[in-house]
């Protein structure tokens, strides 16, 4: 099933030459344009060098209380990311662009006192964009950054703390951007079979169609495939599908966002191996949204099962299951609410800045809280500032 999976997302880069077959613009007859036509034969396969440098630094202190059993480990993650790459584009046409880069993911963990593993992962990726006559579409394959990933995915799907340690996809991504519709479909390669490697990839999927200027459907998912390994012979089914509807009642007001997000989260977990029943914890998240100013506070409550029935059993590979089995953040074990007011500056168009305090609460009262602090620059947004629809930024 898994090697089927791949094979239809290796199929579905197929489409920009479909895409570009479908509406291939046609040359008009020498009499009626011919300055018009020699300027887009002009235009194609037009080669250029490509270079771009991400910056990023991350700061996320975490205090929890022990006597809550630390559902969130304490600790400090203080890092710097960097991630320079270089490689040639290729504009086939007004509406056909292909990219090719390499490159190294450099990180640092700041008072390490050592700059062993300083290179943490490599990059290369081939990335094509096809614009339509109804929007745009978008393939990367190869290892790229996480960040190339444009859905809003809450800490139900992937924690932030797996968000800033693993940055490096490797897999495929496929986008599609219409006027009021955007979906994504990735899939990320984490573990090939070996003697204590588990084989392991996760399918993502992001989608939402903007109904009204106020109104917002869509859906959120997660398909987790953590198969056997030498020492382990059992396998696990990890999926998460979440769709839901969000009301925005800012735009006829001073509020930058004044919304309201309502999800429905349904699990199907099984151990083959191991347990013969099906699980299938489901749940409710609500999240409230209020931001001026560039000043935002945010409540989200879950309430349901617990999302992560087999994080605490032991792993036939040796510890316990864990982070291993699950990205997302320990606390959706039934009851969870986190507060968080944070500062989201507007800087400019090629650097964000993050500042944030949050407060977590589970059923046996407060958990603990974090302070939270990041910075972004990317060479890649200031090079290409009017193409920003058309490159992973």
């Amino acid at each position: 099933m898994r090697k089927l999976l791949f094979v239809i997302l290796s199929c579905a880069l197929a489409l920009p030459l479909s895409a570009q077959m479908r509406y291939r613009v046609q040359p008009q007859a020498p009499y009626r344009s011919g300055e018009a036509w020699l300027e887009e034969m002009a235009g194609r396969n037009r080669f250029a060098w490509e270079y771009d440098a991400d910056f990023r630094y991350i700061f996320d202190n975490r205090e929890f209380t022990p006597s809550q059993d630390a559902l969130i480990p304490s600790g400090t993650l203080n890092t710097l990311a960097f991630i320079p790459t270089v490689g040639f584009s290729v504009q086939q046409s007004q509406r056909v662009h292909h990219r090719l880069a390499v490159g190294l993911e450099l990180a640092h963990d700041m008072g390490s006192q050592t700059w062993a593993g300083l290179a943490t992962e490599p990059v290369a990726y081939y990335d094509v964009h096809v614009r339509t006559r109804r929007g745009l579409f978008e393939g990367v394959a190869g290892m790229f950054p996480r960040r190339f990933h444009e859905g809003d995915y809450t800490e139900a799907f992937i924690s932030g703390m797996c968000r800033d340690t693993d940055r490096i996809v490797e897999g495929l991504l496929l986008k599609w951007r219409g006027e009021r519709f955007f979906a994504e479909l990735g899939s990320d390669w984490m573990g090939q079979y070996g003697h204590a490697r588990r084989e392991r990839f996760q399918v993502m999927s992001f989608g939402r169609w903007d109904a009204a200027p106020w109104l917002a459907l869509g859906w959120t998912g997660a398909f987790y495939h953590y198969a056997c390994s030498d020492l382990a012979s059992n396998v696990i089914d990890n999926h998460l599908l979440e769709p839901w509807i969000k009301m925005d009642a800012a735009r006829r007001t001073s509020w930058q966002e004044l919304s309201l997000r309502l999800g429905a989260l349904v699990g199907y977990q099984r151990d083959r191996a191991h347990f013969e029943d099906l699980m299938l914890p489901v749940g409710g998240d609500l999240i409230l949204t209020a931001r001026r100013w560039g000043v935002e506070l945010q409540n989200e409550t879950y309430v349901g099962d617990n999302l992560l029935p087999l994080r605490g059993l032991a792993n036939p590979a040796g510890g316990v299951y864990g982070t291993d089995l699950y990205f997302r953040s320990p606390c959706y074990d039934g009851f969870y609410d986190r507060v968080q007011l944070a500062w989201l500056p507007r800087l400019n168009h090629y650097m964000t800045l993050r500042l944030a305090v949050r407060a977590h609460f589970g059923r046996e009262g407060f958990l603990g809280w974090q302070q939270q602090f990041s910075l972004r620059l990317s060479l890649d947004a200031l090079r290409h500032r009017d193409t920003l629809a058309g490159r992973c930024l």
